[in-house]
């Protein structure tokens, strides 16, 4: 942002040194990167008539001009090609110096000598380029010096670095009140003054606003009859300075509002809105609007329009429409002052890949309140008076969002705490004053030009910027423990990871972002779009963390790396159904394994990995973090359909795991058999057992009894393990299925499942008795409850 010394000079009654100035400006929170100077006060650089211009007798696009500086005429060699006999120009005699570096000096340019130089602004160091010489005004003495013939005043510019959340630091009075703070000087608001039609803005335009959330704030004032022209030259004087070009009267008092408020302002030819109306509506997906750069734009769902009773003429808060622009036959102005959700304006912007000055201050954050009107009154003054403008009577301001400002407890032992300072509340209260922020019993009114003021944290950074950081003491100890207690939900997180390492699984990292069309394909499930994409390979944000192990699980495929076992932690995203909500985060566990169980060695039986693989890592990590009751049963879904299981915890589905598609084989294009499992962290941290007790080891030995159960096929072997655990025996410690057994001693559409049942009691030896007793009472309930066929072991 670049602010003018003379400027704020508008406001302030300045006497400072301006480098001293920006050194203060840097302590209290804005830095300025580079005070740059302008003036034209140099030597030898004076006002200039060209007489004659005549082509170059050895160059084509030189020219060599006669010109009359006034005790003297001089022939100059020009390159710019907008020099024309009769202009008045600045021109820089032999001898100056420019601040460009050059001194100018008689020179022989292809053969034919010139004495001097035709300037252009940048020449002079007042604008970063020119397209020309600069042209003068035709009433300017000749052989004058530049400076005072121009009343040129030597200026100081401010090339400021404001933080994303400072927006009142967009324009020269947001800083005028940080310099009046820090000089104790007053500021000085314009006075807005001008006289009024009879006729009520209210007749002749209306404004509807149909998404309050967006548009909260839209004011409306008509200026009649503008005489569309030059604007003066204190005005082109003031943008100029800040770099900004003068276009005519009305659209530079529009962009000389902008840099003295900070709030954006919009002026439309009003006679080309239709039916005298205002619409203000967000954009349906696929509308396409042409904006006043002559660029056409796509807009997606949810882009602020302003529209009239037949057609959008603006996207709010952006930019305006080619369609309502002001040009030179326009003589009646639609006045727009309105206030835009940032976080609307944000969106767009980072989908339109459009900035201007005025989406740089709303996606930050523009005053809703008094910066809506004061602006809209300040334009329509100079318009009245510049443009020859006849105001409307009133405002048509359409508010059905009203935005409160904020208030904060003014926490004197806190703000105390925070910066180790002994400040009085009064004092406090009078340093907050002075960039107009009123506190009164106890509490502190933040302005809405202020919106990142929020708590008193926030209020603490604003005594210590203005008392000043030089003013607090040093101190070796702080009031403030900075020791972190731990996130226990980190710390599991790491004790997963830490635990699959030590499983042998080797930890991968994948992008969040992907192929929005081919993970929609595969996975069944709308995902949620990236609005402004890196690439079409990276549209979307993922909804499976099990495809991304599958996609490095084909790249180094095709590097011919086959053996992999690798894991991921890192977060899924689910599309709540409408774009206005942000995605559904969770946090998975990804396991994915194919390739030989084994290095391939001499000694290695070169097996491939197989179901009962994985179903061993899940298993191994279960126990690892006590999750001691799972269970598994029957599971498929877009990633496994046969040797897959879902764990159960508390009738709850935690995760799954088994052998993937064959279709997914065919697409990711790895020949063996892949075997994956994803769980859920966040459930696997509200179920892992936090505290774990340890009990004495029995000095008793066991008992071990082995039982064949004959059952029918489609018996789960978690179903008998679930009914001896409901049987309640006692001293039955331990249940293991060792054995499954298909073929000719069972019959058809039935399977053997062989059971190795441990006893043991912390008490005493268990006798042959207790034991047939514990077995008889197994037997009789699996008798009961599954109608099986045993026999014992």
């Amino acid at each position: 942002m670049k602010i003018s010394y003379n400027w704020l000079k508008d406001y302030l009654s300045l006497t400072i040194d301006p480098n001293i100035l920006a050194d203060k400006l840097s302590l209290v929170g804005f830095e300025v990167e580079e005070v740059i100077e302008k003036r034209l006060d140099y030597p030898h650089v004076v006002v200039g008539k060209i007489l004659s211009v005549q082509n170059h007798p050895n160059a084509d696009k030189l020219t060599l001009c006669h010109v009359d500086v006034g005790n003297e005429k001089l022939e100059i060699i020009c390159g710019a090609p907008n020099v024309r006999s009769g202009q008045i120009v600045p021109v820089a005699k032999i001898c100056a110096e420019l601040p460009i570096g050059l001194k100018i000096k008689k020179t022989k340019i292809r053969g034919v000598q010139s004495n001097g130089m035709i300037c252009s602004e940048q020449e002079l160091g007042l604008a970063e380029a020119s397209d020309g010489i600069w042209i003068l005004p035709e009433n300017l003495k000749i052989g004058q010096p530049l400076a005072s013939a121009l009343n040129f005043e030597a200026d100081y510019i401010f090339d400021l670095a404001i933080t994303p959340n400072r927006p009142d630091g967009l324009s020269h009075l947001g800083i005028a009140r940080e310099v009046g703070a820090i000089l104790e000087l007053p500021v000085q608001h314009p006075e807005i003054q001008f006289s009024e039609l009879d006729e009520n803005t209210a007749d002749i335009i209306s404004v509807e606003i149909h998404c309050p959330e967006s548009c909260p704030r839209y004011a409306a004032r008509i200026i009649k009859d503008v005489r569309i022209g030059p604007s003066p030259t204190w005005l082109i004087r003031r943008l100029e300075s800040v770099g900004m070009r003068s276009i005519n009267n009305i659209v530079d008092i529009t962009n000389f509002v902008l840099l003295e408020t900070g709030h954006p302002l919009h002026a439309f030819d009003y006679d080309l809105i239709e039916g005298q109306k205002i619409v203000v509506r967000e954009s349906l997906d696929g509308e396409y609007f042409t904006t006043l750069d002559g660029k056409g734009h796509e807009l997606r769902e949810g882009t602020v329009l302003i529209c009239d009773a037949e057609k959008p003429v603006a996207l709010g808060g952006i930019m305006g429409g080619l369609n309502s622009e002001v040009g030179e036959q326009t003589s009646n102005i639609l006045l727009e002052s309105a206030y835009f959700s940032p976080e609307n304006i944000m969106k767009s912007l980072r989908y339109l890949g459009i900035a201007s000055e005025a989406s740089q201050r709303f996606e930050r954050g523009a005053d809703p309140n008094d910066g809506v009107l004061y602006a809209q009154g300040r334009a329509t003054d100079l318009m009245v008076k510049f443009a020859q403008g006849k105001a409307s009577r009133g405002v048509v301001d359409n508010y059905p969002r009203e935005i409160h400002p904020v208030n904060i407890p003014l926490d004197e032992s806190k703000i105390n705490l925070l910066l180790g300072t002994n400040i009085s509340a009064e004092e406090m209260a009078e340093i907050l004053e002075k960039i107009e922020l009123k506190a009164s019993d106890g509490n502190v009114t933040v302005p809405t030009f202020r919106p990142d003021l929020q708590r008193v944290a926030d209020l603490a950074e604003e005594v210590a910027r203005l008392y000043g950081l030089d003013n607090i003491a040093a101190s070796n100890k702080s009031a403030i423990p900075y020791d972190i207690l731990p996130n226990k939900y980190d710390l599991f997180t790491d004790k997963v990871r830490d635990i699959m390492v030590g499983l042998g699984i080797q930890e991968v990292f994948s992008s969040s972002m992907i192929n929005k069309e081919q993970f929609e394909r595969i996975t069944g499930e709308k995902v949620y779009p990236i609005l402004n994409p890196i690439s079409r390979d990276m549209n979307g944000m993922r909804n499976s963390l099990v495809l991304s192990l599958l996609g490095i699980l084909q790249w180094n495929k095709n590097r011919q790396i086959n053996d992999l076992k690798i894991f991921e932690i890192n977060r899924v995203f689910y599309h709540p159904g409408s774009l206005k909500k942000l995605p559904t985060e969770e946090l998975k566990l990804a396991i994915a394994i194919t390739g030989n169980r084994e290095p391939e060695l001499w000694y290695s039986n070169r097996q491939l990995i197989d179901f009962y693989d994985i179903k061993g890592i899940v298993e191994g990590f279960l126990n690892k973090i006590s999750l001691d009751n799972s269970s598994f049963i029957s599971y498929d879904n877009f990633v496994v359909n046969e040797q897959s299981l879902a764990i159960r915890y508390n009738d709850k589905i935690i995760g799954y795991f088994g052998k993937v598609r064959e279709e997914l084989h065919h697409q990711f294009d790895v020949q063996n058999p892949i075997f994956i499992a994803e769980l859920n962290v966040q459930m696997l941290f509200d179920f892992a057992v936090k505290e774990k007790k340890y009990k004495q080891v029995p000095k008793f030995p066991w008992i071990q009894r082995d039982l064949a159960i004959l059952v029918d096929e489609n018996t789960e072997v978690d179903r008998l393990l679930s009914v001896i655990d409901q049987s309640n025996v006692k001293n039955l410690c331990e249940v293991i299925p060792f054995d499954i057994y298909r073929g000719k001693q069972v019959d058809s559409g039935k399977k053997s499942i062989a059971l190795r049942f441990t006893f043991q009691s912390s008490e005493k030896t268990l006798t042959e008795e207790e034991v047939n007793l514990a077995m008889e009472k197994l037997i009789g309930t699996l008798n009961e409850n599954l109608q099986i066929k045993f026999r014992i072991q």
